[in-house]
């Protein structure tokens, strides 16, 4: 099995492991609730597992009532918007660094505060590299 980051015989990917995380939150929770629990506890308690297994990147992005009524009012509501409520995404070295964090005993116990915020069955993910075309404002040589 190969753990390496990146595609074979390729240019322009980060060779990173990119794992993207769809998350819905609980359904009678507010969205500020989701939030303040999804950033001041359950991703707090996060951080010292993920660093401790390489962690090169650790975000969540929103996709709110709040985002959702902009984006329908830009797109004069044509927008097909996906059915989650935040996107966890963790950015390794490579496939192994994932992997380790993965099946930490300290990682295993994040699982159950799950139950406080979001629906764990709703859960799905996407993981890979990144084929990065523009960072930081200009377009990457090779892209």
């Amino acid at each position: 099995m190969v753990l390496e980051a990146g595609y074979p015989n390729t240019s322009g990917f980060r060779k990173v492991t990119k794992a993207t995380i769809l998350i819905k939150k609980k359904e009678a929770m507010s969205d500020q609730d989701f939030i303040a629990h999804y950033n001041h506890r359950h991703a707090q308690m996060a951080a010292p597992v993920l660093l401790r297994h390489g962690i090169i990147s650790y975000s969540l992005t929103y996709h709110l009532q709040r985002d959702r009524t902009m984006m329908q009012d830009i797109l004069k509501g044509n927008a097909k918007l996906l059915d989650y409520d935040a996107i966890c995404t963790f950015v390794f070295p490579d496939y192994k660094h994932l992997a380790k964090f993965l099946y930490d005993k300290d990682s295993k116990a994040l699982t159950s505060d799950h139950d406080n915020f979001m629906d764990d069955t709703q859960m799905t993910m996407m993981v890979g590299d990144e084929y990065v075309i523009v960072e930081n404002g200009v377009k990457v040589d090779g892209a």
